[in-house]
C-alpha cells in the first residue's frame, strides 16, 4: 500500500469524528444562545393593563434606574382588538383624539413625545376619518431629577380614547407602575426591540417653512419627497372646530413644496401636522410661517402625546363646549312650556296669585336652588351609572311601575286639595297647600321630577352631547339645563309688581280658577294609571299602522335588503312622544307616505328599562326620547328628525 493511500484511509476515518464534533460544538454554541436569552427575557420587564377592547403595555428603558441616571424613555404599545379603531390627534370627520399623558412629578419631566402615524378611512364617501387599526406605539422620554433620596420613582400613565366599530365606546386605562433605584443602571432586554418595531411606525421628521394667505396655505420641504409620493395629504393635528365643516383640500405644488387650503372657521392655530403619503407619513413643524395677508392669532389647545414637542399647558375643552351649554340653557327656557311640567307649575302659579306677598327674592332663589339642586341630583345618578357600566337615560325613574305609583297618590291628594273634598284635617291640607305652593325649593326640586317624560327641542342635542364628556362638561351641560328651566318662574318672583300687576284682586273667581286648575293635575292621574297599567300588563297598539318591534338584527337585515328604515324610539311615558304619535305618527298621511316609499317601520317602546333601546340610543349619541331616526333607501347613514314632528315636516325629511 503507497503512502497516499495509507493517508487517504485516515483522513476518512478522522472525518467522521471531527464532524461529530463540530455538530456538537454548534449544539452547544446554540443551546447556550438559547439559555441565555431566555434568562435575560426572564429579566425584561414591562408593564400592562386592558379592557375588553385595547391592551395596553408599557416598556421602559432600563429595569433599573441610578442616581446619576439623566433621562429615560418609555414605549408604550396599545393593541386594539380586531375590528375596532381608534383615532389619531385629529380625528377627522367624527371621533375623539387617542392620548397618553403621564402625571406630573417633581422628580422627572416629560421633554419630548411622539406617536405612530394613522392611516385614513373614507366612510361612503362621506366621512373621512384618521384612525389605528391594530396597533398604536407610544414614545415619551423624560429628564429625572432629584431622585436622590428615592429608592423607587413611580409613574402613572393614562390613556384615552373612544373605540368605534357599528357602535363607539369611550374608555380609559390608568397604569400605575415604579421603577427601583440602585447603585447602577441595569438596561432592559427587550427595550431595543419593541423601541426598533415602534420607530417604523412613527412619522419622519422634516424641516419646513410656510406662507399663509387667508386661507391658503404653502408648505416648502427641504427635501423633495413627493417624487414618489402623487396622493399625499396634509393633515393637521387639531381637530375641527365644526363637524359639518369640510376637511382642507391638499395640491401638490412641486417635488418640495404642497398647497392647503381651509374651509372658513377652520384655520388651525399653528401648521403642525402631519403629510400622508401611500405607506409613510412626515411630520411637519414649519420653522417660519410668513403671513401675507391674514395674521393668526394662536390659541391654547389641547395637545396629545402624540405631538413631537412636549407641553405642560392645561388643556383646553372643544370650544363647542359653549355652543351646547348655550343649547341646553335655551332648551331648559322651552321645556317650561312642555305638557309635562304644567300641572306642578299651575300650583305655584295659583298659590302666587292668592299670595303676592309671599313673591320675593328668598322664594325666588328658593325655587331656582331647588330645581338646580333636582336636576344636578338626576345628573349624579345618570354619571354614577354610566361610570360603573350601566347606563340610564333621561326619565329613567318613570320606568318604574312603583315611582310612578307613589306619584300617582301624591297627585291625587293634591288633586282632591285643589277641589276642596281632601278628607283630612285641615291642619294637614294647609301643609300640603305649602309643599304644593309655599315650599319655593320643594316646588323646584319636584317641578323637575315631573318635567323628566318631556324633551323639547334642543335638548336632546345638549344631553347627547353630554353622556361620554367628563364630569366638568357633563355637570356644566346640567347645570345650564336647570338654570334655563328655573328662570322664567324665578323673574316672576323676583319682580312680581311687573309680572303679575294685571291679576284683578282676590275673589271668588280665584276659586273658580282652583277648580279650573285641577283639570290638568286629574289628568295627570289618568295618564299615571295608564303608564302603570302598562307597565305592569303590557298591550299591543291597536293601530292601523304596523309598527315592528325594534331588534337590532331586523333593522340590520333591513338594510343590508337596501330598504328605506324608519325608527321611532317612544315611551307611554314620554308626552312629547304621544303628542308625536296622534298628531303625525298616527295619520293616514304618514301611513301613505311610508307605503308609497317602501319603509320598514320599528318602534323601540322605552316605557319599562331595556338595555337594547339604551344601547341603541347611545350608537346614536342620545340618551332621551323622543328619537326618530330614518335610514333612506341605499344609505347607511341615518337622519335624525326633529323631536317635535308635523306632518310638513316627515313630508320633508322622508323625500
Amino acid at each position: 500500500m503507497t503512502w497516499k493511500s495509507k493517508q487517504n484511509d485516515y483522513v476518512k476515518k478522522k472525518e467522521p469524528k471531527e464532524r461529530r464534533n463540530m455538530l456538537k460544538r454548534i449544539i452547544t454554541v446554540t443551546l447556550t444562545f438559547l439559555f441565555l436569552g431566555i434568562i435575560n427575557s426572564a429579566q425584561a420587564i414591562s408593564f400592562s393593563q386592558k379592557t375588553k377592547l385595547v391592551n395596553l403595555r408599557i416598556t421602559p428603558e432600563y429595569k433599573t434606574l441610578s442616581v446619576t441616571t439623566p433621562k429615560i424613555t418609555i414605549v408604550a404599545e396599545a393593541d386594539i382588538e380586531q375590528g375596532w379603531h381608534l383615532y389619531w390627534d385629529n380625528p377627522g370627520d367624527i371621533g375623539e383624539p387617542t392620548t397618553l399623558s403621564f402625571f406630573e412629578s417633581p422628580h422627572y419631566t416629560e421633554i419630548s413625545s411622539v406617536h405612530s402615524s394613522p392611516s385614513k378611512s373614507v366612510y361612503e364617501d362621506i366621512i373621512t376619518s384618521y384612525i389605528y387599526t391594530k396597533k398604536i406605539y407610544f414614545r415619551s422620554t423624560f429628564e429625572l431629577k432629584d431622585i436622590e433620596n428615592l429608592s423607587r420613582l413611580p409613574f402613572r400613565a393614562v390613556l384615552s380614547y373612544t373605540a368605534c366599530r357599528e357602535s363607539c365606546f369611550p374608555e380609559e386605562i390608568h397604569l400605575n407602575f415604579a421603577l427601583p433605584i440602585g447603585a447602577k443602571a441595569e438596561e432592559n432586554p427587550t427595550y431595543l426591540n419593541i423601541m426598533m418595531q415602534a420607530e417604523n411606525t412613527f412619522p419622519l421628521r422634516l424641516s419646513s417653512k410656510a406662507k399663509l394667505r387667508e386661507k391658503h396655505l404653502e408648505i416648502e420641504l427641504q427635501d423633495k419627497i413627493f417624487e414618489d409620493c402623487g396622493e399625499a395629504e396634509f393633515v393637521s393635528r387639531h381637530p375641527k372646530k365644526d363637524a359639518l365643516s369640510e376637511l382642507p383640500e391638499t395640491t401638490i405644488a412641486a417635488h418640495n413644496q404642497i398647497e392647503v387650503d381651509f374651509s372658513d372657521q377652520e384655520l388651525p392655530p399653528d401648521f403642525k401636522g402631519i403629510i400622508l403619503c401611500p405607506g409613510h407619513a412626515y411630520y411637519i413643524e414649519p420653522n417660519t410661517v410668513e403671513t401675507l395677508s391674514v395674521a393668526l392669532t394662536p390659541k391654547p389647545q389641547k395637545i396629545s402625546a402624540a405631538t413631537n414637542t412636549p407641553t405642560h399647558s392645561a388643556p383646553s375643552e372643544n370650544q363647542g363646549l359653549w355652543y351646547y351649554i348655550l343649547t341646553a340653557f335655551i332648551a331648559g327656557l322651552i321645556l317650561n312650556l312642555m305638557p309635562c311640567v304644567l300641572p306642578i307649575l299651575s300650583l305655584k302659579a295659583l298659590y302666587l296669585i292668592q299670595n303676592k306677598q309671599h313673591a320675593n327674592i328668598f322664594s325666588a332663589l328658593s325655587y331656582l336652588s331647588g330645581v338646580v339642586c333636582s336636576f344636578l341630583v338626576l345628573a349624579g345618578i345618570l354619571f354614577y351609572l354610566r361610570e360603573i357600566g350601566n347606563e340610564l337615560g333621561w326619565g329613567f325613574q318613570l320606568q318604574s311601575p312603583v315611582f310612578n305609583i307613589i306619584l300617582l297618590l301624591l297627585f291625587f291628594i293634591i288633586f282632591l286639595n285643589l277641589i276642596d273634598k281632601l278628607p283630612l284635617p285641615d291642619t294637614f291640607a294647609d301643609t300640603l297647600s305649602k309643599i304644593a305652593g309655599k315650599q319655593s325649593f320643594l316646588t323646584g326640586f319636584f317641578a323637575v321630577i315631573i318635567a323628566c317624560p318631556c324633551t323639547g327641542p334642543f335638548m336632546g342635542a345638549a344631553l347627547g352631547y353630554a353622556i361620554t364628556k367628563p364630569a366638568l362638561i357633563y355637570f356644566s351641560i346640567f347645570l345650564a339645563l336647570s338654570i334655563g328651566y328655573a328662570l322664567p318662574y324665578t323673574m316672576i318672583e323676583l319682580f312680581p309688581r311687573f309680572f303679575l300687576k294685571y291679576i284683578p284682586k282676590p275673589g271668588y273667581w280665584m276659586i273658580t280658577l282652583k277648580r279650573i286648575l285641577a283639570l290638568p293635575i286629574l289628568l295627570t292621574c289618568f295618564w299615571l294609571g295608564w303608564i302603570i297599567a302598562n307597565q305592569i300588563a303590557p298591550t299591543q297598539d291597536k293601530a292601523e299602522i304596523a309598527w315592528e318591534p325594534y331588534e337590532p338584527n331586523k333593522v340590520e337585515t333591513a338594510l343590508k335588503n337596501n330598504q328605506p328604515v324608519f325608527i321611532n324610539f317612544t315611551a307611554k311615558w314620554c308626552l312629547v312622544c304621544l303628542l308625536n304619535d296622534k298628531s303625525t305618527l298616527s295619520t293616514e298621511t304618514f301611513k301613505e307616505l311610508t307605503k308609497q316609499k317602501g319603509i320598514k317601520l320599528y318602534k323601540a317602546d322605552w316605557t319599562n328599562k331595556d338595555a337594547t333601546i339604551g344601547e341603541a340610543l347611545k350608537s346614536y349619541n342620545r340618551n332621551s326620547i323622543p328619537l326618530y331616526v330614518y335610514y333612506p333607501q341605499g344609505k347607511s347613514r341615518p337622519k335624525i328628525l326633529p323631536q317635535i314632528l308635523t306632518t310638513d315636516i316627515v313630508k320633508e325629511e322622508l323625500k
